[in-house]
Order: C-alpha cells, then sequence, then structure tokens
C-alpha cells in the first residue's frame, strides 16, 4: 500500500489493513479477553448471544467489559428527551456490557432486548454547564444525550471492539520523532498517526454502516480519534 506520509508509514497501513481484514479469531489474546457466557440466555438474537460467549470483549484501556450476573436486563437509561426517546422506550430496561472511562459511572455499554442494538448510557445529559468554564468557548453549543446510538448488533460491537484492539497494537508500536527532530519531522510524524487513525475509522464504517447516521460524530468514531493516539 502507498502512503503520502512516506514507506514507513506505508508498512504501517499495510499491517492495519491485515489486522481490520484477517479472521477476527487471529485478534483474539486470551489475557485480554473477557468472555460472557450468560449471555447465551439473555433475549438477543442468536448470533449476539455466541459473539458474547464465544469470542467475549476485549479489555481496552478505557473499556472494562462488566458480565452482568443477571440473566435479566438491569439497566434503567434515562429517556431525558426526545432524542433519547428514540432509541429507547419509556420503562425497558437493558443488559450491561460494561464501562468506557475511569469508574462505573462514567458511560455505559448497554444491549437492548430482542433487538440486539448497542447503546451508550450517560447518567445525564451533558451540556457546556457541565464543564469546566475555561473549555466551553472550545465547546459551544455542546450537548451529549443521556442515550447514544453505539453499534447496530452485539455481534457488530464486539467485531469493532476487537479490531480497534489490534489496531491499537499497530498503532502504537510507530516509532515517535525524536525529540530534537525539527519540528517538520515532528509534524509529519503526527501526520501519519492521524493518517492512520482515519484508516481505522473507515474500516469501522465499513462494518457498520449505522455509525455514520447518529450525528456528525457516533460514539465510536468519537472514541477511536480521541484514544488512538
Amino acid at each position: 500500500m502507498n502512503s503520502e506520509h512516506g514507506p514507513d508509514w506505508a508498512a504501517v497501513q499495510d499491517e492495519l489493513q491485515l489486522v481490520l481484514s484477517q479472521p477476527l479469531v487471529r485478534l483474539i489474546t486470551a489475557g485480554d479477553q473477557v468472555l460472557i457466557p450468560n449471555a447465551v440466555d439473555w433475549d438477543i438474537p442468536e448470533g449476539d448471544r455466541r459473539a458474547l460467549a464465544d469470542l467475549g470483549l476485549p479489555r481496552l484501556q478505557l473499556f472494562t467489559p462488566r458480565p452482568q450476573s443477571s440473566e435479566d436486563p438491569v439497566l434503567v437509561p434515562n429517556l431525558a428527551g426526545p432524542y433519547e426517546r428514540r432509541l429507547a422506550n419509556e420503562g425497558q430496561r437493558l443488559y450491561d456490557l460494561g464501562f468506557w472511562g475511569p469508574s462505573p459511572d462514567s458511560f455505559v455499554v448497554a444491549v437492548v432486548p430482542g433487538e440486539g442494538r448497542v447503546l451508550c448510557l450517560l447518567p445525564a445529559p451533558v451540556t457546556a454547564e457541565e464543564i469546566p468554564e475555561v473549555l466551553r468557548p472550545y465547546h459551544p453549543g455542546l450537548h451529549k444525550p443521556a442515550v447514544s446510538f453505539f453499534s447496530s448488533s452485539v455481534a457488530q460491537y464486539v467485531e469493532t471492539a476487537w479490531r480497534w484492539h489490534g489496531a491499537l497494537g499497530v498503532i502504537r508500536k510507530a516509532d515517535e520523532a525524536a525529540p530534537t527532530a525539527p519540528e517538520e519531522a515532528v509534524a509529519g510524524h503526527y501526520d501519519g498517526l492521524y493518517a492512520c487513525v482515519e484508516f481505522v475509522v473507515d474500516a469501522v464504517r465499513r462494518l457498520d454502516s449505522s455509525v455514520v447516521a447518529d450525528g456528525p460524530e457516533p460514539v465510536w468514531i468519537e472514541l477511536i480519534r480521541d484514544n488512538s493516539i
């Protein structure tokens, strides 16, 4: 594969292409794998149940899988407004897959019974008023709903998580520019890194085309762009 950032970055993208296209089972590392065996009893499509029970989820830098002990859905989404009510129903409980962030109440990955859609849950919507005042000018009109779309199915969520896990291992092997390198060399290094991240983003869009249908920066895309470098 050719790269406008030179042969070294072309080699990185070749390795990424392999990670993003090879059979999923080759990417699973036992030390990072969390199986969810009781998912075989969840009310979700068979392919989703098997993905959780057989492939499981990777521990990522900011994602902690959390196999729920109950066979019944346990999460109650905050349907704070019309956006949230498009994605979940009043009184509906959801299955718990784990959480992103430093603590269990950061934001939660939830599964809709019967359908297998994967949602992102926050305790409440986040607006500019909830972030430090010094950051507000950089986030005008900020609004993150309490419920957001994540993946069309659990199986797609599982595949995306494992492929990103593998891609991170490739991206983070790239040599950093030396501290004494010229400014243009440092800038070129980061241009190459960002190009690799976008390469992963494009692959995620192909895995689940619905990730682009939920606003300008869907959950998966935002996570990959913010946490790959």
